[in-house]
């Protein structure tokens, strides 16, 4: 965020106040600059710790925001001798402000990555499934572009501690926790009821959704409602739940997909893990106008917005094109978790 507050004071030094239009400029381009000190001071939670990450006295931070306050009409902050808390208002007009400070930290990530070398080491952590499925891939097609760029890749299903284990980043799929962490969602992924044609022919094809809670099932303990199933029709939005017998349960999902595949039972398997095996018949869609009733994201959690190394915004700017290779990703630059 310094290097936006920098660049715009120097835009700010360098106005000239010729005409009313360019009084109205100049009057907005400090109404930006003052909005950047403004989410700097709720991020930190501080007026003093943001007057020293921007270089700045806590007098002219606690006037920056007062002038905002004066300009809307109404408190931004409850200030208390112990903590500040944003009002309702407040809230509303972070959210804007944050989005401002993150588009100009991408437009300043944008050129300098065209300019400067990407090198150094990314730490980061997924899943096992996640990373046998497409990051590994994704990886390898970022390290042809950036060649300097090395990787440290963790793969486990249990869920790591980005600061403690300093990961600099975490591919997660589903709903996130309220961690303090920041994400950034990078696409969405179905999950598909699959099973083995050698599973089918045995005891023969599943043709009502009732029929689920009568078979064998490998169930992933990690999803939210494992024995249970939220389905919901793609052409008529009927939607059902229906319970289900785990004959097999795993906490991995790659584990789960390997005992579909061998014929164990039914499975529940994100789109992203079964492109393949469906594509070669070594699965088959069970039900296929049914869908679990939410797709689930894929998302980056890091431990800062404010101070993402060049190497990983530009990493997960690639992962997010290689989700959604037709640009219709979200394009969301980090929001706190």
């Amino acid at each position: 965020m310094k290097n936006v507050l920098d660049q715009n004071l120097r835009i700010q030094s360098t106005v000239k106040v010729d005409s009313q239009s360019n009084a109205g400029d100049g009057e907005m381009i400090k109404e930006l600059y003052r909005m950047a000190v403004f989410a700097e001071v709720v991020e930190h939670g501080s007026f003093s710790k943001a007057a020293t990450t921007l270089g700045l006295g806590k007098s002219i931070v606690s006037a920056h925001v007062a002038a905002l306050e004066k300009r809307i009409g109404a408190q931004l902050l409850t200030r208390s001798t112990r903590a500040l808390s944003l009002t309702q208002e407040g809230v509303a007009f972070y959210e804007n402000c944050r989005r401002m400070v993150a588009a100009g930290e991408d437009a300043f990530t944008t050129v300098e990555s065209r300019r400067v070398s990407v090198s150094g080491t990314i730490r980061l952590t997924s899943s096992y499934n996640v990373g046998v499925s497409f990051l590994i891939a994704a990886l390898a097609r970022f390290k042809d572009a950036y060649p300097d760029v090395s990787f440290d890749l963790v793969l486990e299903d249990s869920i790591s501690h980005v600061i403690e284990e300093r990961f600099d980043l975490a591919v997660r799929v589903g709903r996130l926790p309220d961690t303090g962490l920041f994400a950034s969602q990078l696409g969405n992924c179905s999950m598909l009821l699959c099973a083995a044609p050698s599973f089918v022919r045995r005891h023969g094809k599943i043709t009502k959704p009732e029929e689920l809670a009568k078979v064998p099932w490998v169930t992933i303990t990690q999803l939210p409602h494992p024995e249970k199933l939220h389905l919901v029709h793609q052409k008529t939005a009927q939607r059902l739940t229906v319970g289900i017998h785990g004959a097999v349960k795993t906490h991995s999902g790659i584990a789960a997909r390997e005992f579909v595949r061998c014929g164990t039972g039914v499975g529940l398997l994100p789109d992203y893990a079964v492109h393949g095996d469906l594509s070669k018949g070594d699965l088959i869609r069970i039900l296929p106008a049914w869908n679990e009733a939410n797709d689930r994201p894929i998302s980056a959690v890091f431990p800062s917005r404010d101070r993402i190394p060049t190497r990983v915004r530009l990493l997960i700017d690639f992962l997010r094109d290689s989700l959604n290779p037709s640009g219709t990703g979200n394009a969301d630059t980090g929001s706190r978790r």
